[in-house]
């Protein structure tokens, strides 16, 4: 039977461990030397409870990079496609990551997110978007975030990620990465509010073009003439 990676008991105190030792010894220093990384609103980030780090997403290097910034031991959602991949799997799984299915959400995500988010000293990331995004627009947002943080209880903070030239930096401070952090958005507030002022926060950090309306008009013309 293959493994449920969307089911984790707890978080044991390897993968608290091997996050710590790899952020503290191994994304920093990398991030830092190859992209000269730079970081804003981090006093943003609660320091009394968990919270639901929503980003735009551009590379592989988002996760890492994320990690480093927001300052807590982070428990990603990924896509569960990634968790059959040799290495990479294993990898992220001792990273403290779990998977989701981007067409829904299962009662074995919602529980794990819900053990993370009880932790004190692990937060939760995700990216909205469901895949990466580099032509400076914001496409397509998932509302799935949205119902986890308020099936959780819990607060949303937008977060927004620069990345100039997306090549592989083979020189010291060759790369520019930038990842800039919002105001907490309560999760008692309206769906359709909440996924406004995320999209506004991402953009305005980010320097996105919000063109989703413009997508669903596009999608609704589509269904029209068929």
């Amino acid at each position: 039977m293959s493994k449920n990676f969307a089911k984790r008991e707890n978080y044991s105190f390897f993968s608290t461990f091997f996050q710590r030792f790899c952020i503290h010894f191994m994304f920093w220093p990398f991030y830092w030397l190859m992209y000269n990384l730079k970081v804003e609103g981090q006093e943003n980030v609660p320091k009394d409870r968990s919270i639901l780090v929503a980003a735009n997403h551009l590379s592989l290097l988002d996760p890492p990079a994320l990690s480093v910034t927001v300052g807590k031991t982070v428990a990603f959602m990924a896509k569960q496609e990634l968790f059959t991949i040799p290495i990479v799997g294993k990898l992220i799984w001792w990273l403290g990551a779990f998977a989701v299915n981007r067409e829904k959400l299962t009662p074995s995500t919602i529980k794990t997110a819900k053990i993370v988010l009880a932790c004190k000293h692990w937060t939760m990331a995700l990216f909205p978007q469901g895949g990466r995004r580099r032509n400076g627009k914001l496409n397509k947002v998932n509302k799935g975030f949205i119902t986890l943080a308020k099936l959780t209880q819990t607060d949303i903070l937008p977060a927004g990620i620069i990345l100039k030239d997306f090549k592989i930096a083979k020189k010291p401070f060759e790369g520019n990465l930038t990842i800039k952090l919002g105001t907490p958005i309560s999760y008692e507030k309206d769906v359709d509010e909440i996924m406004t002022e995320w999209k506004k926060q991402v953009c305005d950090l980010a320097g996105l073009i919000d063109n989703t309306a413009e997508l669903e008009e596009e999608a609704a013309q589509e269904l029209v003439t068929q």
